[in-house]
């Protein structure tokens, strides 16, 4: 989509993605998080959680991942990610869980530069339990439908 097909109030729904071992351990190992209670089940057992959580900051990849994933964002507009501001955590993310973001158009606002426009949206990734695991406020420069 191009910057002037979204509209401020504009809602979408991601599909939902299952957290597997072997994605976390992956996602794990190549961000190199090295804390034990990342990588340890026994050790996981014995935190606050009692179980293995994932790193907050693999919640930013899977998000952007899943966005990605929608349909409504391909194409000649879709434009460069500049920025992700007011990023808050609320639940912990763990093996097992299913999730899906959620979006919505918040702003949209001209640049000097009369081919791009900024469009910011509240992103939150939801489990399976309906919690809110992230939420972010995203900016991206989204190119204007060619007249």
């Amino acid at each position: 989509m191009y910057y002037d097909e979204f509209e401020v109030g504009q809602k979408a729904t991601s599909a939902g993605r299952t957290i597997t071992d072997g994605m976390a351990t992956a996602l794990i190992n190549i961000g190199g998080f090295t804390a034990p209670q990342f990588n340890d089940e026994t050790v996981a057992k014995e935190t606050p959680l009692g179980w293995r959580a994932l790193p907050g900051r693999i919640t930013l990849a899977l998000m952007g991942g899943l966005i990605e994933q929608m349909s409504t964002l391909h194409g000649p507009g879709v434009g460069l990610l500049v920025g992700i501001n007011n990023v808050k955590w609320s639940a912990p993310l763990r093996v097992g869980d299913t999730v899906h973001l959620e979006f919505e158009i918040t702003e949209k606002r001209k640049t000097k530069n009369p081919r791009w426009g900024l469009i910011v949206w509240r992103e939150r990734l939801i489990n399976g339990r309906g919690e809110a695991v992230c939420e972010t406020d995203t900016i991206h420069l989204m190119e204007y439908k060619p007249t």
